[in-house]
């Protein structure tokens, strides 16, 4: 044994994974070893199965999947009671970890043929946990649940909740697309700490609300709605030179802004960073994008002086698309989390095929 310390535990193994695979050298993200560049061109569903069941699915059964899912993106009268209760000062992630323990996590519909059986709680979780936002949402903003028109598949439903008409399939396309690159991450904050807790041989439900705690942080799941609040506070983009450099001298902190895991650029916001142009071009949220490249940019030209590069990572400009498709701040983290939900069952039964109490030592420092 060694007495060093190494509190981030940067580059310790402590476990393996075929779930996600980080290589941050190259920067390259793959699920169950397939790209996230291809996979970000594939729909919802197919990529939920793929990272949770290890199966690929055809058109048709992700279709099939995806009207599932819409079909238990539901909560029980209990749940719902649950809900209307709370303050609705509470942050969405707070009201997600409240509603963890006690989700149903039955089906009421009898899952796919293609989806393994024992993964019909995960099913459930992941489905309803976007419920839970849902209808947090409503409550918060209109005082009731929206009635949503029959027929919705999985993202319509959140997106309808939110805008109170019928999404775009264009827009439909760009929600699913965040949530795919968002699944799994390797051994992230929120994933470990679900880990830790599966494995005292907790269930499902109490390692996702471990996770979700862990989410809640903002080192981890508010760089998206710190990049707004920044992007908003400087104003206009010909002020963000000034606002890096002045940030940087007083070491200030540029949420999403660099990774620790990529020493290139995050694949995932090669992929975000053209979508959030796009969608925010033209809208009342421009200029807020033109403020966010122009601080990436002003960064990469500080650290060029230093002989170091920087890019932006997926949350530098998610929280924009988030704001065209009509979520606002507040609820940027809460649907991060409905999508990482689904890497978390799955390292949750990875890590149940050989488990083992996590219990690390500590250095007395005491007297």
């Amino acid at each position: 044994m060694t007495d060093e310390i190494n509190i981030g535990l940067e580059g310790v193994l402590v476990g393996k994974t075929a779930i996600s695979n980080v290589e941050g050298d190259i920067g390259r993200l793959s699920y169950r070893g397939k790209d996230i560049n291809e996979l970000s061109k594939q729909s919802l569903a197919a990529v939920i199965a793929l990272v949770l069941a290890d199966t690929e699915l055809s058109e048709t059964e992700a279709k099939t999947l995806d009207a599932w899912l819409a079909s238990e993106s539901e909560l029980s009268p209990v749940e719902l009671r649950v809900l209307e209760q709370l303050g609705r000062n509470l942050h969405p992630m707070a009201v997600l970890q409240a509603l963890a323990p006690i989700t149903d996590t039955k089906a009421r519909q009898p899952l796919p043929d293609f989806i393994p059986a024992h993964l019909e709680a995960a099913m459930v979780l992941a489905a309803k946990q976007s419920a839970v936002v849902r209808t947090w949402h409503n409550l918060c903003q209109f005082g009731a649940v929206v009635e949503l028109p029959e027929g919705l598949g999985f993202c319509e439903k959140l997106l309808y909740a939110f805008n109170r008409e019928q999404p775009s399939a264009h827009a439909v396309r760009a929600l699913e697309t965040v949530q795919i690159l968002q699944m799994d991450h390797s051994f992230n904050a929120g994933t470990f700490a679900g880990r830790v807790v599966a494995s005292t041989k907790a269930n499902l439900t109490a390692s996702v609300g471990g996770s979700l705690g862990a989410l809640s942080g903002p080192l981890h799941g508010g760089a998206d709605e710190a990049a707004v609040m920044m992007a908003r506070s400087i104003g206009s983009p010909d002020k963000a030179a000034a606002w890096v450099s002045d940030a940087l001298a007083n070491k200030v902190k540029i949420m999403g802004m660099g990774h620790r895991e990529y020493r290139r650029l995050d694949p995932r916001a090669g992929i975000l960073k053209p979508m959030a142009r796009h969608f925010c071009e033209g809208t009342q949220y421009q200029e807020l994008m033109e403020t966010l490249v122009a601080v990436e940019e002003a960064c990469q030209v500080e650290f060029a002086k230093k002989d170091k590069e920087i890019y932006a990572n997926l949350e530098f400009y998610k929280g924009a698309v988030y704001l065209a498709l009509g979520i606002e701040e507040r609820f940027f983290t809460a649907l991060f989390a409905c999508s990482r939900v689904v890497g978390w069952a799955a390292h949750f039964y990875e890590f149940n095929q050989d488990p083992r109490l996590i219990r690390p030592r500590a250095l007395y420092a005491g007297k």
